[in-house]
């Protein structure tokens, strides 16, 4: 019998390290030398383009630049830098010392292979940390009409019982909304929309001062009364666009901030879904929103981002939004996604079934989870309870 080696991949974790006997004292420098990552770095000249390849190569690994890079015929040039982090690490220091601004950028580099760089969210006096766990933000629809479940919660008494149950079920926060943001849907006024959730709200704070509440608008004067009434966070699908009192809302109260990224308003978002690079616009987006919030006194560990699956995207792009998520992480604010139930999944299975959906979306959520996703907006918190309890047994 022909004589074989026993050969296999793995992804090389410390507890592999650990099997074969490796020296434990060296063995968080080891696991970095088999941890591979690639870095997107946008619009370089082709020197700082040409420097940083030769100072891949130079480290042992390589740099993937513009084709005409090399003979100067592109004036700016995108690159894909890779190599296990202790590679990159070496990489970031020799360009501290290099010229055209590099040194900037080895400092980003050394900070994006940072570990737990998300500040804990404080809410009240509840600290959230964001270490190897995402949260399951149980959504709540107080409306008639809303894609899902509307007119399931749409009275009062429906509605908390709803709460009580996804609470039991073991939702870490429960989003409650009384407008519908789905795609073509009509505008409420803040008046009617404050109507259908304050009542709900001020009889929660009755019996349960405990569970984080977000409030689901895009209107401040609905947020200061949800505010004034007892929830803690504010999620706004507009991002601020809707409402331009929103930022004194939350100067005012200190809050956490959603925001969501759309493109328009739920009744045209969808009428135009054209982007160059969906992933890049979104980054873009995000990057000036919290910009923004920054200047304007904002901490930073208050701001979730959540790329808005369904608001102005194509099945495609939303399959593609999932795919790039790790790339949103390097915005160092929590991600939250809200893909549960919505019309890609029902386009991509065929079915509008609730129970298949919910299937449908319970798998999008693991691929979430393996790409960093910090909060998981759903319907469905039972089974994702169990989906949690089960992915943590593998960590």
């Amino acid at each position: 019998m022909e004589y074989k080696f026993k050969i296999k991949i793995v992804d090389c974790r410390k507890k592999d390290l650990e099997t074969i006997g490796f020296d434990k004292s060296y063995i968080n420098k080891a696991a970095e030398k088999h941890k591979f990552k690639s870095i997107k770095i946008c619009d370089l000249s082709c020197a700082q383009a040409n420097i940083i390849k030769q100072t891949a190569l130079s480290s042992g690994t390589d740099c993937a630049v513009h084709r005409d890079v090399i003979t100067g015929k592109v004036e700016l040039s995108d690159c894909i830098l890779s190599g296990s982090v202790n590679q990159l690490h070496k990489i970031s220091e020799k360009l501290k010392f290099q010229p055209l601004k590099l040194s900037i950028l080895s400092e980003q580099i050394k900070n994006l292979l940072s570990p737990d760089k998300l500040e804990p969210l404080i809410v009240r006096d509840i600290q959230i940390s964001w270490k190897n766990r995402p949260l399951i933000m149980g959504i709540l629809n107080i409306t008639p009409d809303s894609f899902s479940d509307g007119g399931s919660y749409y009275t009062k008494e429906k509605a908390i019982e709803h709460f009580k149950t996804m609470v039991q079920q073991g939702a870490d926060i429960i989003d409650i909304g009384g407008e519908s943001t789905r795609p073509y849907s009509n505008k409420i006024s803040s008046e009617e929309e404050i109507q259908r959730v304050l009542p709900v709200i001020e009889e929660i704070r009755k019996f349960d001062k405990n569970t984080i509440i977000s409030i689901d608008t895009r209107n401040s004067s609905t947020a200061l009364a949800a505010l004034k009434t007892g929830i803690d966070i504010i999620n706004d699908v507009s991002a601020l666009e809707w409402d331009n009192n929103m930022i004194n809302v939350i100067k005012d109260f200190q809050c956490p901030i959603i925001l969501n990224h759309s493109k328009g308003t739920p009744d045209i978002m969808q009428n135009n879904t054209a982007y160059k690079d969906v992933a890049d616009t979104i980054y873009d987006y995000f990057q000036k929103k919290i910009d923004y919030l920054l200047a304007n006194n904002i901490d930073k560990s208050k701001i979730i981002i959540d790329p808005g699956i369904g608001f102005g995207k194509t099945t495609e792009q939303n399959f593609e939004i999932i795919n790039r998520l790790k790339e949103f992480t390097t915005l160092e604010c929590p991600i939250l996604v809200g893909h549960s139930r919505k019309n890609f999944l029902k386009e991509t299975i065929n079915s509008d079934d609730i129970e298949n959906l919910d299937a449908a979306t319970v798998n999008v959520s693991q691929k979430l989870i393996e790409n960093g996703v910090n909060i998981l907006r759903i319907h469905n918190v039972k089974v994702h309870k169990i989906l949690l309890n089960v992915i943590r047994s593998f960590l």
